[in-house]
């Protein structure tokens, strides 16, 4: 039965916990329609669910790798091998990765991508900008998505959908650790595509409101921040602090990042600054 592990996978988690069928009558769930989920008899609604593993102390995201035996699920996998592969600049794994993204159903995915190795048609612009302003729920897979084709976008709509989350005082997705991190890096991003742009007023925009919001909440973003201030204080202030900014950023990261962050974001500085 194609749902039976929900309920083999809630059961040994509330056997493990020791918890038993009774306490869920708190949340409105009676013994028998419990026992009748666990054995794939039936299904709980979502709610139900939700609160049951609430009161297990389980979170959501956490069952759901339970029951894909601790795999990441397939959109998810693939967005974390563009990533590497993006840092790598690999293009021929990118290439690949655009292939069987485009074949698992993914398209937005495989346009992800795409633009992490080469230019996008205007139609394939078009198809991305259409999704993302109908996106209404933004998951990590959207806002990666998002992170990856920034720079194919026309720049109106960048600010657009970053004015989306930052002109909120406190944007519910901030709640999350995962989502905070993937917002904060695509606002990095957008300063630094912004500044070699040459838009001054729109990245200091960006760059004061991530700041104002307190949105770098870990040393690897508030370096990669760092980085992203230094060369816009290069570009458009002072030349001498601004490439100071930049090398103590860099050099962070030479000391705590990976072999493969600290090459890429070494060659966006020689790309930019020594050429």
């Amino acid at each position: 039965m194609v749902y039976k592990k929900f309920g083999y996978v809630f059961r040994q988690i509330r056997e493990q916990k020791h918890i038993p069928l009774s306490d869920f009558s708190s949340i409105g769930i009676s013994k028998a329609t419990l026992s009748r989920f666990e054995r794939a008899e039936t299904m709980m609604n979502f709610e139900k669910v939700v609160q049951a593993l609430q009161l297990m102390g389980i979170g959501l995201e956490e069952y759901e790798y339970l029951l894909n035996d601790y795999a990441p699920i397939e959109s998810e996998a693939l967005l974390k091998e563009i990533e590497t592969a993006f840092l790598k600049q690999d293009k021929k794994t990118l290439i690949n990765l655009y292939k069987i993204a485009l074949e698992a159903g993914y398209p937005y995915i495989s346009l992800a991508a795409k633009a992490s190795y080469t230019e996008l048609s205007s139609e394939n612009i078009d198809t991305i900008t259409d999704y993302l302003y109908d996106i209404k729920v933004w998951g990590q897979t959207e806002l990666y998505v998002f992170y990856f084709t920034m720079n194919k976008l026309n720049i109106r709509d960048i600010l657009y959908i970053l004015d989306l989350f930052l002109l909120e005082k406190k944007h519910k997705i901030f709640n999350s650790v995962k989502h905070l991190e993937i917002f904060a890096c695509a606002c990095c991003r957008a300063i630094a595509f912004l500044t070699s742009k040459g838009y001054q007023e729109y990245s200091a925009h960006i760059l004061h409101r991530v700041e104002s919001l307190e949105l770098v909440q870990s040393m690897f973003l508030r370096n990669l921040l760092n980085l992203s201030k230094g060369f816009w204080t290069y570009r458009f202030k002072d030349e001498k602090t601004g490439n100071t900014m930049m090398l103590q950023a860099l050099e962070i990261f030479h000391q705590i990042g990976s072999q493969e962050i600290t090459r890429y974001y070494q060659q966006q500085y020689d790309f930019h600054v020594k050429k």
